[in-house]
């Protein structure tokens, strides 16, 4: 569903933006916007932080097969 069932606020005063399931549903990926921001990999079920990858404002999209094949819940 498009229910919300979790806000996530990794890193505050920073812009979270970009979150994207990986095509199994296993893990969601966060990036946070800012010259100190990170990717930040969570477990797709319990929503809790499983790793942070640093890095310079990363903005992107991870799941191209969901972008292709859907448009309900994508942000395109």
């Amino acid at each position: 569903t498009l229910k919300i069932v979790k806000t996530l606020r990794p890193a505050p005063g920073k812009t979270a933006a970009h979150v994207e399931f990986t095509r199994d549903g296993k893990y969601a990926l966060l990036s946070v916007w800012d010259p100190d921001g990170a990717v930040i990999v969570y477990d797709g079920e319990t929503l809790e932080e499983v790793k942070r990858l640093p890095m310079n404002k990363p903005s992107g999209k991870y799941n191209v097969y969901n972008k292709t094949r859907y448009s309900a819940g994508t942000s395109h």
